[in-house]
């Protein structure tokens, strides 16, 4: 299945850690993911994403673009194909949608959701469109429609989970950092200085480094990528909303499709 990733921070930083060196870390969790990479983030205040239809853990442009690019909100994907004919660069997650960035694991009934998209957001798709599409789209549409950010995710969600197989995603407009659970698993981080008893040394020499740059972070992955860091994990149907401040709070979205 895909796997998500995702950062905020309070100040412009790099992924190479999270992406090339943590135990757990993202290029290798792309053996098993094989169809597709990509990384979203903001570049002067836009959405920028770079995705490739090739596996991860073998793309020198993967290494290079982690080493390269900072920026205060990360979204990454790794992708096993559920939806789609063709394992494409334009398949490949994440999205753009004016502002905003999104990423998707899971197979949701696309061809219902994509029915209830009413113009502008049934138009002008970057992918096929795959099921991943057209869930960011709905999400664009509930959101506008009921002009709350909050409101339309929920409104979407409940919609979606009703017969799909899977339905996490990473969303951000650029300022907040949204990670929705329904099916597959998903933590959070909040990376923390005082841990630095607990973790291994690899990863205590990353923390130091940071905190000497007062940085910090919340990071969100389909997979713990460290084994001695207090991660959570976000319950099923639960939205957490994490603001640029880093502050956090998760809440229940879904109705009893979720118990």
């Amino acid at each position: 299945m895909c796997r998500l990733f995702g950062l905020i921070a309070n100040k412009e930083v790099d992924i190479k850690f999270s992406m090339l060196e943590a135990v757990n870390n993202f290029k290798n969790q792309s053996q098993k993911n094989p169809h597709g990479w990509g990384i979203g983030y903001y570049k002067n205040s836009k959405p920028t994403v770079e995705k490739y239809g090739e596996q991860a853990f073998n793309s020198n442009r993967f290494d290079a673009l982690v080493k390269e690019i900072k920026s205060k909100i990360f979204i990454a994907h790794i992708r096993f194909a559920s939806s789609g004919s063709s394992h494409s660069d334009y398949n490949a997650h994440p999205f753009i949608y004016k502002t905003w960035i999104f990423a998707h694991n899971g197979t949701i009934n696309e061809q219902r959701i994509f029915e209830l998209l009413k113009a502008p957001y049934n138009q002008n798709f970057t992918s096929e469109p795959i099921d991943s599409e057209i869930y960011f789209r709905y999400l664009m549409q509930c959101i506008e429609e009921t002009r709350s950010i909050y409101k339309g995710i929920k409104v979407a969600v409940n919609e979606v989970v009703k017969d799909s197989i899977g339905a996490n995603f990473l969303l951000t407009d650029g300022k907040k950092l949204f990670a929705f659970r329904y099916g597959n698993s998903l933590y959070y981080l909040v990376r923390n200085p005082s841990f630095l008893d607990a973790v291994s040394d690899e990863t205590k020499a990353l923390i130091e480094s940071k905190s000497l740059s007062n940085e910090k972070a919340i990071l969100i992955s389909s997979e713990k990528l460290t084994n001695t860091e207090p991660w959570r994990g976000i319950k099923n149907g639960y939205l957490l909303v994490c603001d640029n401040n880093l502050k956090y709070k998760e809440e229940k979205i879904c109705q009893e499709i979720c118990q």
